[in-house]
């Protein structure tokens, strides 16, 4: 079993055109020994209430109905062990349920034999955070050994490159849903979001980039209209993720994502800049097909539509971090939080470190960009 790079790059045209998911698990089941794959991917924050189950055809809607009406129960105990793992860790059915002798006799497992012909499944978290639950699963044939350490590294390269396409489909499957295109219709997404090619020619940017160029705060276009950092180490950084990213858009190379901090010319918190490749195969952008970088910029003055409610919930924040969080993802600083609530900024600055650790983000741009990939910011015309 090999890693197929020229494939993990081809799932990124399936997160633009969701049609290209079945023939493309299927190619990832065979490469990993397997008789099907799914991806299952949920939003635990948000009030849209997505889900999308994208599968080999062996797993057609007649089967998962008929699975989810009569086995999703026995599912139960095992998500939350899924959720709590490590990002990228490869779970069999035995961790899942360590605790049950005769797994193989559940009804759940003979339905599976019966109905799709699977034996045994692995399957691991691919979601960056707990906004979202994704999964990306193998199933086995019946009639064959347990998954080999060779096809199980196979599965674990393949895992970022998932991970980040799912990622990119969250988005862009609402925004087809709703407006019937994705990448024309950028300016719906209130972040601020750069289409561009291998030397970082803007190929597209929506309003919200606009808006981050017009401030000339640190993100601009040059001359020769590329993407331009004012900082010298995040151009140089900026530059390397981009072609990476525009690499693995081809095949050519295993990096699925880069993210790392920009500072600006002000004193405020860094930029958050997010670099991943970009596949356009539906041709929306130029009329022939196109392979670049997608360039997000999460900004911590600057998000029009962001709702912080769930994405609190989510991670257990009490009502008084849920205020602070709330201050904090649209731009205020301690002392102001201090002002605002009527406490000392030593105070708030325990209170900010707490959130920060709740939710996993490192800095104050972290926490932003997470609750901006909680609930999605997509623009409609109401």
């Amino acid at each position: 079993m090999t890693f197929d790079c020229q494939l993990a790059s081809e799932l990124f045209d399936a997160a633009i055109d969701e049609h290209r998911w079945t023939p493309l698990l299927e190619k990832v089941a065979v490469n990993c020994g397997a008789r099907s794959a799914a991806v299952i991917s949920v939003n635990m924050a948000g009030d849209s209430n997505f889900q999308a189950v994208w599968s080999s055809s062996v797993m057609t809607a007649e089967v998962q109905h008929a699975y989810n009406t009569k086995f999703a129960q026995y599912e139960a105990d095992g998500i939350p062990v899924i959720r709590d793992s490590e990002r990228f860790s490869i779970l069999t059915e035995n961790d899942l349920w360590p605790n049950e002798p005769n797994l193989r006799n559940r009804p759940d497992f003979i339905g599976l034999r019966e109905m799709m012909g699977i034996d045994h499944r692995i399957v691991a978290r691919i979601n960056e955070d707990r906004s979202w639950f994704n999964t990306f699963a193998l199933q086995f044939a019946v009639g064959r050994p347990q998954a080999s350490l060779a096809e199980k590294q196979s599965f674990a390269a393949y895992l970022p490159f998932m991970g980040q396409a799912v990622k990119l489909a969250n988005i862009f499957t609402q925004l087809k849903a709703r407006f019937r295109a994705v990448l024309t219709v950028l300016d719906r997404y209130a972040v601020p979001v750069f289409v561009v090619n291998q030397q970082g020619h803007i190929v597209v940017a929506n309003k919200s980039a606009e808006v981050i160029i017009s401030q000339e705060n640190g993100v601009g276009r040059d001359q020769q209209g590329r993407i331009r950092l004012s900082d010298s180490d995040a151009q140089f950084q900026l530059l390397d993720a981009i072609r990476g990213a525009c690499a693995s858009a081809i095949g050519g190379s295993d990096q699925p994502e880069s993210i790392f901090n920009a500072p600006r010319l002000t004193r405020d918190a860094p930029f958050c800049i997010e670099v991943s490749p970009l596949r356009d195969t539906d041709m929306e952008l130029a009329g022939s097909f196109f392979s670049g970088a997608l360039v997000k910029i999460y900004d911590p003055a600057y998000h029009p539509v962001i709702r912080i409610e769930a994405f609190a919930t989510v991670y257990g924040l009490t009502t008084s971090e849920m205020s602070i969080a709330e201050l904090l993802v649209h731009g205020a600083k301690t002392e102001e939080i201090a002002e605002i609530r009527g406490t000392s900024p030593a105070t708030v600055s325990t209170q900010i470190k707490t959130i920060l650790h709740k939710t996993g983000a490192q800095t104050r741009t972290d926490l932003v960009r997470r609750a901006l990939s909680a609930h999605l910011p997509i623009v409609t015309d109401s």
